[in-house]
């Protein structure tokens, strides 16, 4: 090819030479003048101790588009003042450059990525050489980078920032840039107005002075900011201007400064609030006289803040009128949760004693107390406390009849409470404390609970999750949640040994009292459990337990860890697995002595799928074989190479065959 057809060029010295001589190396290289038309230029490993003229004084590529500089030792650099076509420049590893020039023929330059330039601290102007970083002499018009559009820089040690005064971004001088990336720049700071951030598609701004991460991105249906900063940021203003009311819809704060006033009154989108890993939630919000501000927030996480989270917190929620999730995490500080009943369930005398002995209450407390305004009733939909060790929920004084807790909360559909021990300690249990709104209820490593009646008004949960509540922890209330008075399709039960002990869902207790036809009766003593999950194994297979859910459940869990001794299912429990027939699920998981599966198994026509886990001892299936129904086994975590074996001599008479 002759060289005046040549468009790409690229010269690269071998890094690992065994000798270098600069002088030869930058003959080489003058001699290697490319043709006018070059378009795209890359010189990687040069070791000579300037630019070629051709690229420097007597720039000769005037059609140059692209030029990529790597791993050079130049200490005279190309001024680049007559490549008024350059579209793309990169710098990567040169240890030399201590200024980037910014030509006016960048005018053209769309794309700049600059990387591992470890002497590189400002940005200079050629129009006035006493510009820089740090200067106020830039012409206030200047458009530096008219058409730039993607701007990286990465592993600068010494840069202090973007080439504005004050470290404070104009967005004149970027009027195209779309993606902004700074990574692992110590001395980096610059203050970014949102207004110019969201003029961006994407920005990422990682191991920088005072930030850990600065990062943001829009897409079609939303925009969304995470910050996390570092132990010497005090105040968000120091990294971002709160100039203008945004379209900003998920915000997440990390090791953040607390939110101000004057910053939520321009979060004016926010839909999703999270933060973490801080002091405070946000500062004083009064200052507003008698103005009435609200923000359209839906969802709030805090996690692991160790300030006056509660107060802050009760501050904040009556300016949220559209908060529809609520999640509290690791706040050790919230010792109190508080519901407002809706004062209109009341009488206008009523009214005002409610709402006074309620904020009353709040006020005598010392810190701590998280008081939930009225009006979540309406709006709130899911709520979740974990690891708030100090946590208690408190009835309020209050004279609407039946109400307290949090059963005024009639909007609620999910609630987890997990790790918040003393949640609970000061319910008396022969009331009714959820809303019968709820479909979801997780509650783990909560003391108090002894019986299930506080949950007997759960008309529509479908799902129930109880982790380590205690050992004293009992069925009793479960049945009402089973049968036409309730909707429970999901039960697991963890950690509570005698939860199903003595238990006798017959139809007889079930009817006891009422009247009506024998249609009415069958429809009663129907159970609605379709998934179980529990580790009391030995207790719940019993006959008239298992007769009670036969219709029903098709997917049963059992775990070893309360029968981690037994090594045989007794000829009563057996039968009474054999009773569910409707099963299509079974798995047993975690049974470290037991020595072999039901001989009964056979039995469960509908069962489709057997997982058996981590049971090291069973070495063989059922002499009588497997139903006809199955359609998959899994015995992949078993870890026994006997029954491993004998299921590999099934393949192709079973679908599906999982194994090691």
């Amino acid at each position: 090819m002759e060289k005046n057809h040549l468009r790409r060029l690229t010269l690269v010295w071998d890094s690992e030479r065994s000798s270098v001589e600069p002088g030869v190396e930058a003959m080489v290289l003058e001699s290697l003048q490319p043709h006018v038309d070059l378009q795209l230029l890359c010189i990687r490993g040069h070791r000579g101790l300037s630019c070629p003229t051709w690229l420097g004084d007597e720039f000769a590529v005037e059609a140059l588009q692209s030029l990529y500089l790597c791993d050079v030792f130049w200490e005279v650099f190309p001024s680049l003042g007559k490549a008024w076509d350059l579209h793309e420049l990169k710098l990567k590893h040169i240890a030399t450059i201590k200024e980037f020039i910014i030509e006016k023929s960048f005018c053209m330059l769309t794309k700049l990525k600059l990387i591992g330039l470890g002497s590189f601290e400002k940005w200079v102007y050629p129009a006035e050489q006493e510009s820089s970083v740090d200067g106020d002499f830039l012409p206030p018009d200047a458009h530096m980078f008219p058409l730039l559009q993607v701007l990286i820089i990465r592993k600068c040690p010494k840069l202090l920032g973007l080439p504005f005064s004050n470290h404070t971004v104009s967005p004149d001088w970027f009027p195209k840039l779309q993606e902004l990336e700074i990574k692992d720049c110590p001395e980096f700071l610059s203050v970014i107005p949102m207004s110019w951030i969201e003029s961006l598609r994407h920005v990422i701004i990682q191991y920088v002075k005072l930030l850990y991460v600065f990062e943001y991105s829009k897409s079609s249906d939303r925009a969304k900011l995470d910050i996390m900063g570092k132990g010497d940021l005090h105040s968000l203003d120091e990294v971002l201007v709160f100039d203008k009311e945004t379209s900003l819809e998920i915000l997440t704060l990390g090791s953040c400064p607390p939110l101000e006033l004057k910053h939520l009154l321009t979060l004016t989108s926010l839909k999703k609030l999270i933060v973490k890993r801080s002091d405070d939630l946000v500062g004083p919000i009064g200052g507003q006289g008698d103005v009435e501000w609200q923000l359209p927030v839906e969802y709030i996480c805090i996690d692991n803040l160790n300030g006056n989270i509660g107060e802050e917190l009760t501050e904040l929620l009556p300016h949220l009128p559209k908060l529809s999730k609520l999640i509290i995490r690791g706040c050790r500080n919230i010792k109190k949760l508080l519901v407002q009943v809706d004062v209109q369930q009341t009488t206008s005398e009523a009214s005002g004693m409610v709402g006074g002995e309620i904020t009353a209450a709040a006020e005598e407390e010392d810190d701590g107390v998280l008081l939930f305004p009225a009006h979540l009733s309406d709006s709130l939909w899911e709520m979740e406390f974990n690891s708030c060790p100090e946590l208690v929920l408190v009835d309020p004084p209050t004279l609407v009849p039946g109400g307290g807790w949090l059963k005024a909360l009639g909007s609620l559909q999910r609630l987890s409470i997990t790790f918040s021990p003393e949640f609970l300690s000061s319910i008396s249990f022969s009331h009714h404390i959820f809303p019968a709104s709820l479909q979801f209820l997780e509650i783990a490593h909560v003391k108090g609970m002894r019986t299930l009646e506080p949950l007997s008004n759960l008309s529509s949960l479908n799902t129930l999750e109880l982790w380590y509540c205690g050992e004293d922890l009992k069925c009793e209330g479960l049945q009402s949640l089973l049968t036409t008075r309730g909707k429970l399709n999901e039960l697991t039960v963890r950690g509570s040994p005698r939860f199903f002990v003595g238990w006798d869902p017959s139809a007889r207790r079930v009817l006891e009292g009422v009247e009506g036809g024998e249609e009415q009766q069958t429809q009663l003593v129907s159970s609605t459990l379709r998934e179980l999950s529990t580790d009391d194994a030995t207790e719940l297979l019993v006959a008239s337990i298992c007769s009670f859910l036969s219709s029903s459940l098709t997917k049963l869990q059992l775990y070893g860890s309360l029968s981690a001794a037994i090594e045989s299912f007794s000829k009563e429990q057996e039968d009474a697995l054999q009773l569910l027939s409707s099963l299509q699920h079974l798995e047993l998981h975690s049974f470290p002595k037991l020595q072999q599966l039901s001989a009964g198994l056979h039995n469960l026509s509908s069962l489709k799928r057997l997982s058996i886990c981590y049971c090291p001892v069973i070495s063989s299936l059922p002499n009588n074989g497997l139903p006809k129904s199955l359609q998959e086994l899994d015995v992949k975590s078993c870890e026994n190479q006997e029954l491993q074996q004998e299921c590999r001599g099934l393949l192709g008479t079973i679908p599906r065959i999982a194994m090691d």
